[in-house]
């Protein structure tokens, strides 16, 4: 049985299995890109130099995004991260599973990533997939697609591709109301559970990465613990 405002450090896939159909209100998510992606500013034995699991598996997120349709309501949003490398077959998924693309948001960094620095223009940018099953209202204010959201300090990071609580937030408020179930199957570092307790929202997470895991545990023991 799933507990509500839990993570489990277990394969989403199998622990999605025993989530009913239609039984959460959100998914904010960032799955792995299909691109083996490792850091190559860390060397050595830097966590960060080793490659996300399931990275380099495009199977993995089709019956990803599959799930993701099934657990989702009715009427319900779900915003999906990716990469400018993979977003068509993101994007490409997303519909074969059966959601709506109303958007390809834009996340604005304020910074940039290092790249080829000779022959190629910095990357300051990243897609999230605004995706709708059936059609969700948006809370509030209408806002552009553009998000303009500062990356995590490299020396915060706890994770490689850790996401901004605030940009998180922003998310949930949109798109779901306080009490709702927000899931996510690649917790990370727990910042969407973060985010879901600063809005008054439940969580249902997953983190196959035993060391991440218990890192966001800590992290969501912290958060629960303040006043």
């Amino acid at each position: 049985m799933i507990e509500l405002n839990k993570i489990y450090n277990e394969d989403c896939l199998i622990g999605m299995k025993k989530i009913e159909s239609g039984g959460v209100d959100l998914i904010v998510t960032d799955p792995p890109y299909c691109i083996s992606y490792k850091t190559n500013r860390r060397k050595g034995e830097h966590r960060f130099s080793k490659e996300i699991l399931n990275d380099d598996n495009e199977q993995f997120i089709i019956d990803y995004m599959k799930e993701c349709y099934r657990i989702l309501k009715q009427d319900s949003a779900a915003y999906v991260f990716s990469s400018d490398k993979t977003l068509d077959f993101f994007m490409q998924q997303a519909r074969n599973a059966g959601f709506t693309i109303k958007n390809v948001l834009i996340w604005k960094k304020n910074n940039h990533t290092a790249g080829d620095l000779e022959a190629q223009y910095a990357k300051c940018y990243e897609p999230i997939l605004y995706l709708n099953k059936g059609r969700r209202i948006i809370n509030g204010k209408r806002l552009d697609d553009v998000w303009s959201f500062n990356r995590v300090p490299s020396d915060k990071l706890i994770h490689q591709n850790q996401k901004p609580i605030p940009l998180l937030m922003q998310c949930v408020l949109k798109s779901s109301n306080e009490g709702d179930l927000v899931f996510d199957g690649f917790i990370g570092s727990a910042s969407t559970a973060l985010a879901c307790l600063r809005t008054n929202r439940k969580f249902i997470g997953f983190e196959l990465d035993k060391e991440y895991y218990d890192k966001a545990c800590k992290r969501i023991q912290l958060e629960m613990a303040q006043p």
